[in-house]
């Protein structure tokens, strides 16, 4: 089976410790009583960890997002290697979206991907003018079908067909709300990536993803 895909831009739219002192002679109390092992510090409920994950609301962006990490099956030239590839494309997408950092995407991403690089360019963009994301939730999706491609003098490749669920997205600045977008509210859609590995970098790219009714399929 062959393909030819069509050209997509595709816009889319994360103590202080209370110490009980128990001074005998002030208190009254007896020095056993002033060595009770069980007089023990306690934690102020209001302080809070200034690394903990912050999720973006219509007051700010997200702040300390963790940042995903490639993971080592990705690296594989095999079909495990291709879906854990796009699984972190994915969360790399998800990242970029609450914090305006593509390097991630990037990572796993071919020059000549346009959704890739559309998607990065457009959220880095939305981040620089002081905008930023709020989604009532993540991406989800199911692999439909799976077919190789090269190998052998070729590169190894896998087509993915799959079924995606965005979250709805709302865009604020500091004035307030800028746009509303309802991906979520539409369901399911069909989508297609193509996933080349690079042996060079030893591990796979994004050569195309975007809907799938964007792919023209030819008979051989």
């Amino acid at each position: 089976m062959k393909l030819s895909l069509k050209k997509s831009v595709l816009t889319r739219t994360l103590t202080s410790l209370t110490a009980c002192v128990i001074i005998a002679a002030l208190s009254g109390c007896s020095d056993a009583e002033a060595d009770r092992p069980d007089l023990e510090e306690t934690t102020d409920a209001s302080a809070s960890d200034p690394t903990e994950y912050i999720p973006a609301s219509e007051e700010g962006p997200a702040e300390n997002v963790p940042e995903p990490r490639l993971p080592v099956a990705a690296t594989e030239a095999s079909e495990k290697g291709a879906l854990k590839a796009l699984e972190y494309f994915w969360e790399a997408a998800e990242y970029t979206r609450v914090t305006g950092d593509s390097g991630p995407v990037e990572l796993v991403s071919s020059e000549s991907c346009n959704f890739c690089s559309s998607f990065a360019s457009d959220w880095v963009n939305a981040y620089e003018a002081g905008q930023w994301a709020v989604s009532d939730g993540e991406v989800s999706y199911e692999i439909s079908e799976v077919w190789q491609q090269g190998g052998e003098s070729e590169p190894l490749s896998f087509d993915i067909l799959f079924s995606l669920s965005e979250p709805d997205i709302v865009l604020f600045d500091e004035t307030g709300l800028v746009e509303e977008e309802g991906s979520g509210a539409e369901g399911e859609s069909d989508w297609f990536a193509l996933t080349v590995y690079d042996s060079t970098a030893q591990r796979w790219q994004i050569e195309w993803i975007g809907l799938e009714e964007l792919v023209t399929w030819e008979d051989e």
